[in-house]
């Protein structure tokens, strides 16, 4: 069994192997029923396969509706899937999930669950470099008003522009 063991750390190799990004996003959002405000994010990914990147995506944003005036702090693990991996157009989906700290006023929540959805598309610049269009759909589950008195899940959507560098 001795000589099996090494054969359980390949894996590990494998995923750190494989090339690591970086990517800066800047977009507008539009929260159901609410107004628009600015999205900033940051991405730090690393690639598990040829088609599948694994990811943490921190970004900061507005969500204002009828009742609340929030700005949301998220940080999701994300899962992206990339249509075409070896091409220079390179659509990709993808699906997060993780958790929001929130500020402002009209509720009573801190934090709350977030998750998200999305799809694009990345234009290689060269090969380190990539431009990235994308569209998310963020949920925000469970906010509750300042009396406490009903839970309100918000709808976000949000369109951006990327730039992603590969290490």
């Amino acid at each position: 069994m001795k000589s099996l063991r090494p054969l359980l750390l390949l894996p590990l190799a494998a995923v750190a192997a494989q090339a690591y990004t970086l990517e800066l996003e800047l977009g507008r959002n539009h929260p159901t029923g609410g107004q628009n405000s600015s999205v900033v994010g940051l991405t730090v990914a690393t690639q598990v396969n040829e088609s599948f990147g694994l990811g943490l995506n921190l970004n900061s944003r507005g969500v204002t509706n009828s009742t609340f005036d929030l700005t949301a702090r998220t940080a999701l693990a994300e899962l992206t899937y990339d249509l075409n991996s070896r091409g220079g157009i390179r659509p990709f989906i993808g699906a997060g999930v993780g958790y929001s700290w929130l500020s402002g006023t009209g509720a009573s929540s801190k934090s709350v669950l977030a998750t998200d959805v999305f799809a694009g598309v990345r234009f290689a610049l060269s090969e380190n470099l990539e431009l990235s269009l994308g569209v998310k759909n963020t949920e925000f589950i469970g906010i509750k008003n300042t009396a406490r008195t009903t839970k309100t899940s918000i709808n976000d959507w949000s369109q951006s522009v990327g730039l992603r560098l590969k290490f």
